[in-house]
């Protein structure tokens, strides 16, 4: 069997990029006869070795159709991996999809916005629909995904709902703190990734300033900076969260190197952290690879309770609070810390889980869609 996957690819700094590295790991360990190409934006190295090639060919600014039709002739399934700001709104996926020869066409539409939250009203949704009715198999990563596509008209059996894949990581944690120059004593939180205003780096602040009123000895780490193309609003943003750090008094317990870290320093990023907070506040329908790295590294998490952390209700649904509630963080992260029996119970539901989304199992279910 041969198969393709449209994405973008490492080098490039991109989360499908990640994802679709991953996922093709995952593939090659459970199935190594399988054939793989990775037809990627221009940006990907190029690479050929036994049974797995990357191509890269094409870029999202210019026609893309052609370049990626030119490699898919031999394939027997063909995999896009979507996302909006990779492929646009405008018809050229959707060429491409209707004059794909006789590949099997499998599309990860990975985030859908409704159109009473989006800038560009039905745009998203409309878009959805047609590229999923091209498909011959839909794949998201939440049912709220797979409830908005079957609303629009979408058959309930060609869409499938698979879990983003979590990475597995045991790396010391000790080990990792000397390695990050964190505190080697003490309770350690983490926020992770590119600063967005959404992410509301200023309520993990304002509850780390209730959690030290009860526990001294608790850092938060922000493993992150702003993206290369941060609006001025963001850059304001990190502005006035930094003159909340010291405003209230936070400068010795707030670690905020402002520095992107790489993929290679990930693992222990995890490994050195206690509790990772996810206070997001966005209407995405979308999963989080950050929130399965912590899984992975079998970190709890506390998380707003919204649409992108749906899934963490598997996990327990006592780490999801309600946005923007600061003191609801401050209590489940003090409980953590204190209730022995209340953080085995959650260790505990993080190994099930993790073993259920391992990397390994999340390529069964796509080698079982590729083989039907």
């Amino acid at each position: 069997m041969k198969v393709g996957y449209v994405s973008t690819f490492l080098p490039q700094l991109c989360g499908i990029a990640t994802y679709t590295e991953y996922l093709i790991h995952g593939l090659q360990n459970i199935a190594p006869y399988i054939d793989i190409k990775v037809i990627a934006e221009d940006q990907a190295a190029p690479m050929k070795s036994n049974g797995f090639e990357v191509l890269p060919c094409w870029n999202r600014t210019r026609e893309y159709a052609t370049p990626i039709l030119k490699h898919i002739k031999d394939l027997d399934v063909l995999h896009i991996q979507h996302e909006n700001s990779i492929y646009g709104f405008d018809d050229r996926l959707p060429i491409l999809l209707e004059k794909l020869p006789n590949s099997r066409k499998v599309i990860t539409i990975h985030c859908i916005l409704p159109a009473q939250f989006s800038p560009r009203g039905s745009v998203d949704e409309n878009y959805a629909r047609k590229i999923a009715k091209l498909a011959d198999e839909v794949i998201v990563h939440l049912e709220s995904q797979k409830a908005i596509l079957m609303r629009l008209g979408i058959p309930e059996e060609k869409i499938e709902v698979i879990p983003h894949g979590t990475e597995l990581s045991a790396e010391d944690q000790l080990k990792s703190r000397c390695k990050l120059q964190l505190p080697e004593e003490g309770k350690i939180l983490l926020m992770f990734g590119f600063i967005k205003a959404h992410k509301c780096l200023h309520i993990a602040i304002e509850a780390l300033y209730q959690i030290l009123k009860e526990k001294n000895d608790v850092y938060l780490f922000v493993a992150g900076r702003l993206a290369p193309s941060a609006s001025e609003t963001e850059q304001n943003y990190v502005s006035k969260v930094k003159a909340k750090i010291k405003d209230l008094g936070l400068d010795q317990n707030v670690i905020f190197p402002n520095y992107f870290y790489p993929n290679e320093d990930v693992p222990a990023i995890f490994a050195a952290a206690d509790i990772v907070l996810f206070p997001y506040y966005e209407e995405n329908r979308s999963a989080s690879g950050s929130l399965h790295l912590s899984i992975g590294a079998q970190r709890p998490v506390v998380v707003s309770r919204i649409p992108k952390f749906d899934e963490l209700k598997n996990i327990c649904d006592e780490l999801l609070i309600l946005p923007y509630n600061t003191s609801g963080i401050a209590k489940i992260v003090l409980r953590l810390f204190n209730d022995p029996e209340f953080s085995r119970y959650i260790h505990n539901s993080l190994k099930k889980y993790m073993t259920l989304t391992s990397w390994r199992n999340i390529a069964k279910k796509h080698l079982e869609i590729y083989m039907s």
